[in-house]
């Protein structure tokens, strides 16, 4: 079979998650443009978010579900064996899903309504909901990045002080989207009062709220570009394949779709202080859910490439473009990183991994070349 047929094989899951996003932006800009217009000309017709909403967070969360539980059979049936990142990745779904049911409850109440159409009891539900779904769904841009720098330390075997980098990044997101979003919740003194409408209370400032926003945005849109770069440029520096490596600088470059919708949501930050809240909130809001989820799809995409190669019967990367040493004693001498200071008998692995396809291939180097694992 060509290989280019068996190329845009492989690459059939990422191109299909970026045409999705790129309709749905599509989709987004033209619904937004289409009821402006529409409240322009029936000035006193209600709009009402809530029903794209939900549509919006249940069909990603949907998908991520889907890739997870590829990534899951390949993981715990195909390789017999669950890593950190694995569980991670789960703890996230979790709380994706769990953000889309306090997002559905506050629809129910009148989330994606104007709040002034809204009445008491409505107002202090769709709120609390609505800061409810607030917290998990965050959480859901912070935890799969760490599952993303768990796997590209695994396969790319970076140096200690890159290692080091690249967990403390992973861990000053997450500390900062939490900081976010736990100042989100307690801006008000009492706590109830940001919900409770009648309380007396006092709260923190809108513009503190913005700065940490938008610090809390960059810093995760940064990560997402990051981790999609940081690969492309080791996997381009080895003697393989063009077109093999595109393939796997696309599967492992995700994060770059989950990072541009990050920019996008981070535009809508200064609605945080707009007092219409419960239909201006509404787009951070799914925009929070659309980029949690791509970041799950984008640490599960990379894993994918036995269902592919279950599914052809063969291997994808089986090529007369490249040479495949399958010896033992050959896999061997590349596993133990001789000759190569990136890689030592500390990163040999123990057991079989989705990227593992007992290849090798030549990196260039001054002076001669030096042979490399095969992560991929």
């Amino acid at each position: 079979m060509p290989f280019s047929l068996i190329f845009d094989i492989y690459l059939y899951l990422c191109s299909s998650v970026c045409t999705a996003v790129l309709g749905f932006l599509k989709c987004t800009f033209s619904l937004q443009n289409t009821r402006r217009q529409y409240c322009s000309a029936y000035p006193d017709e209600m709009d009402d978010k809530g029903p794209m909403m939900l549509t919006v967070c249940w069909v990603f969360t949907a998908l991520a579900l889907l890739f997870v539980s590829a990534r899951f059979y390949v993981r715990a049936v195909v390789h017999d064996k669950l890593g950190f990142d694995d569980y991670i990745i789960i703890f996230s779904c979790f709380c994706a899903v769990l953000s889309n049911i306090f997002v559905t409850i506050s629809v129910s109440w009148g989330n994606g309504r104007h709040f002034a159409d809204l009445n008491l009891e409505q107002k202090e539900n769709t709120i609390k909901w609505m800061m409810a779904a607030y917290f998990p769904g965050i959480e859901t841009l912070g935890f799969p990045k760490l599952a993303v720098i768990a796997l590209l330390v695994r396969l790319l075997v970076p140096s200690r002080l890159h290692t080091i980098v690249l967990w403390s990044m992973g861990t000053i997101c997450c500390l900062s989207l939490t900081a976010m979003v736990m100042t989100l919740l307690l801006q008000c003194t009492p706590t109830q009062a940001l919900w409770t409408l009648t309380m007396p209370h006092n709260c923190l400032a809108p513009e503190l709220l913005e700065g940490l926003a938008y610090w809390a945005s960059t810093c995760s849109a940064f990560l997402d570009f990051y981790l999609a770069i940081y690969p492309a440029t080791v996997l381009w520096k080895l003697q393989m394949h063009t077109k093999k490596k595109l393939a796997l600088c696309c599967a492992l470059g995700m994060g770059l779709v989950s990072g541009a919708v990050g920019i996008i949501k981070a535009t809508g930050v200064s609605t945080l202080s707009n007092q219409d809240v419960s239909y201006e909130l509404c787009d951070p809001l799914y925009w929070t859910s659309v980029e949690g989820n791509l970041i799950i799809i984008a640490a599960c995409i990379p894993l994918l490439q036995p269902l592919v190669e279950k599914a052809k019967g063969r291997s994808i990367w089986r090529s007369r473009g490249y040479k495949t040493d399958s010896n033992n004693d050959d896999n061997e001498h590349y596993a133990e990183g001789t000759g190569n200071p990136g890689l030592s008998k500390s990163s040999k692995q123990t057991g079989p991994d989705a990227f593992e396809m007992g290849s090798t291939f030549k990196k260039k180097k001054k002076g001669g070349s030096v042979r490399v694992h095969d992560a991929c």
